[in-house]
């Protein structure tokens, strides 16, 4: 999971979702109908489908070097084919990354309201940090590289976004397209087209200004801040507080905007950051449902993330549920 800037090596080509995620010339948009198509394990195509008609452009975003084990990744479990445009991430490590795009340190504050931290020691066993401290006043960490260099990758597409002024699909490369739902039964193409349809649906006439297709921290809205709506509750979408994870959203050019206003500089990992911004009511986002997915469901949505807690990409300053060791990138020791 490791991100960095936008460079296409082959703009427009036909590249394989990984079920795994992720300077910088921007190549030409890819027409916004491109047709995706999902192969069966017997090699065959069991489905083709379009990305929303002609709603949105689906655009790939990820590391240079794993494109073939993207592909050999998505052979293995039945081969999950999208045409779409593929831009290399930022490196945190190698690219250069203006400080008044993403900040270098970061604070824990915003995030401890949904984020369970625990006391955090040295190899003495010396405590470092309290668990009361992480919410107040807050722990100051560095962005790990890998954190940063994600930052970065998706405050680019965000530019793109609103250069293009029109919606786009935003796709890490560790996207998994193909799992067990759920309700039972693996997804598919059809599965995927018939609830991404019906969300886009939703999503136009609520005026959103993100629409997560994957997401963590939901459970019946994690309502901490915002109210519940009265009424009936919709079986497609619903509405964001604060939810993880970037590995594929819709955004549209409003919400391109509103984002870039605010990140001058991002000063949160990116999904952290976004969460935030929803939270405070300047961003009008939703998550997508799947069939089975319900009040109960922490993590949920039309996609998953290959191996989230055993991803080694992205280091996680604070330690993460990945259990990165939540000392090494501290900013005071």
């Amino acid at each position: 999971a490791a991100a960095v800037v936008l460079e296409s090596p082959s703009a427009a080509r036909r590249a394989a979702v990984s079920p795994d995620r992720r300077n910088a010339s921007v190549g030409p948009v890819p027409e916004p109908s491109r047709a995706l198509s999902l192969a069966s394990s017997g090699g065959g195509v069991e489905a083709g489908f379009l990305v929303a008609g002609s709603q949105c452009t689906p655009l790939g975003l990820g590391e240079e070097a794993r494109p073939q084990a993207a592909r050999r990744g998505h052979a293995r479990e039945g081969g999950a084919l999208v045409e779409e445009e593929f831009f290399r991430a930022t490196d945190g490590k190698l690219d250069t990354i203006p400080d008044d795009e993403v900040a270098k340190t970061w604070n824990t504050k915003n995030n401890s309201n949904y984020g369970a931290y625990e006391d955090v020691m040295d190899k003495e066993g010396k405590i470092l940090y309290t668990a009361a401290q992480f919410a107040d006043p807050g722990v100051d960490y560095a962005f790990s590289p890998g954190e940063r260099g994600c930052a970065h990758s998706h405050y680019r597409m965000w530019q793109r976004v609103l250069a293009e002024n029109k919606p786009m699909l935003i796709l890490e490369d560790d996207v998994q397209l193909i799992f067990e739902r759920t309700c039972g039964g693996q997804s598919s193409g059809a599965t995927f087209t018939e609830r991404f349809e019906l969300g886009m649906q939703e999503a136009v006439e609520r005026r959103a200004d993100v629409l997560y297709l994957g997401w963590s921290g939901h459970r019946d809205g994690n309502y901490k801040h915002h109210e519940e709506k009265p009424g009936r509750k919709s079986q497609v979408l619903r509405e964001a507080e604060y939810v993880w994870t970037t590995v594929a959203y819709v955004l549209w050019p409003e919400g391109a905007k509103k984002l870039l206003e605010k990140a001058k500089p991002m000063d949160q990992p990116v999904d952290n950051f976004m969460a935030w911004e929803c939270r405070e009511n300047r961003l009008a986002a939703y998550v997508l449902m799947d069939d089975g997915d319900d009040d109960e469901t922490w993590s949920g949505g039309i996609v998953t993330q290959l191996d989230f807690n055993g991803d080694s990409d992205i280091k996680k300053s604070d330690g993460g549920d990945q259990g990165d060791d939540p000392t090494e990138f501290l900013a005071k020791k």
